[in-house]
């Protein structure tokens, strides 16, 4: 299918009226007419009612124009690394990882593979699963799972406790470790469904009996540490995110009992023969290795490297 027709299908859907599109695209009426006339075939079905004040969709209209946005998205994203496929990396990493991982490896990136076309997607897990489901990246790092991705191989790379985060008056205050007891029926900000932090705490309190109480769902790791801070809720984030914090902040902290994650890259295998995916492969671990001897990753150990 020629991907200008989801284009001239989505303008004419924003803006309800054939007439109005033509105009905005600069094509004449009955060539446009035509082009969704051809989509409707391609699709096997109608996909506007028309009426003399312009058009309105169809039920099969609708879903199409609720799929169609990410799927341009896809292929335009498909397009920009087919035309970089030698020299082209796309790697997904989580926000928690910025300070003791991300920023060294980009400048290792940068500075040691310059002809590299380097692009960094920072998500919460289950947003980086979407991307590798759709195949965009060639390296992510997400937490390990007994069911990889289908296309990717998984490699073991460092186990790390998690941790609860609360407010404080007295700054950054490390309180020790915290049993599972503690989050009972307390309120807590953590992303939504599917985010696998989120289903162990929730699967961890509900299954002993205690009540798993959600103040607000957001995927964002910053947010949750603010709203932590201002008393509204607590939160449970990797110990990773605790490096960026500075002794200003007003948070209290403690390892979960026996709660940890191990985080596990995974590789495209469509793309393992690429000369850049074997570039950042590499990097990948040398700057694992480098931030796990400095003191600031607090309680994570090696697994796979």
């Amino acid at each position: 299918m020629d991907s200008r027709l989801l284009d001239y299908f989505l303008r004419v859907v924003e803006l309800g009226s054939i007439n109005r599109a033509a105009n905005d695209l600069h094509l004449s009426q009955p060539s446009l007419s035509r082009h969704i006339a051809a989509l409707e075939h391609e699709m096997g079905t109608q996909l506007f009612n028309r009426s003399q004040g312009g058009v309105s969709l169809t039920e099969a209209g609708r879903l199409l124009s609720d799929r169609a946005r990410p799927l341009l998205s896809q292929f335009a994203l498909l397009k920009d690394q087919l035309g970089h496929t030698s020299g082209q990396l796309a790697i997904g990493i989580p926000p928690s990882w910025h300070h003791v991982f991300t920023s060294n490896f980009i400048e290792r990136m940068l500075t040691g593979n310059p002809g590299v076309n380097l692009r960094v997607h920072e998500g919460v897990s289950h947003i980086l699963r979407d991307h590798m489901l759709a195949g965009l990246l060639d390296l992510c790092i997400v937490p390990y799972s007994s069911t990889p991705t289908n296309g990717y191989q998984q490699i073991s790379l460092v186990r790390e406790p998690l941790i609860w985060v609360g407010p404080s008056k007295d700054g950054l205050v490390f309180q020790g470790t915290v049993p599972l007891e503690r989050l009972d029926n307390l309120p807590l900000v953590l992303p939504g469904r599917p985010n696998m932090i989120r289903m162990l705490v929730e699967n961890s309190l509900t299954r002993t009996g205690m009540v798993f109480k959600v103040a607000l769902q957001v995927d964002t790791l910053d947010l949750c540490l603010d709203v932590a801070e201002r008393g509204l809720a607590h939160t449970v984030v990797p110990a990773c995110a605790l490096a960026g914090l500075t002794d200003q902040r007003q948070l209290t902290w403690g390892p979960i009992k026996g709660f940890f994650i191990t985080w596990a890259l995974n590789e495209n295998e469509a793309r393992t023969h690429s000369p850049a995916v074997r570039e950042g492969r590499s990097a990948v671990m040398t700057s694992l290795q480098a931030a796990l001897k400095v003191d600031t990753w607090f309680g994570a150990e090696a697994v796979g490297i």
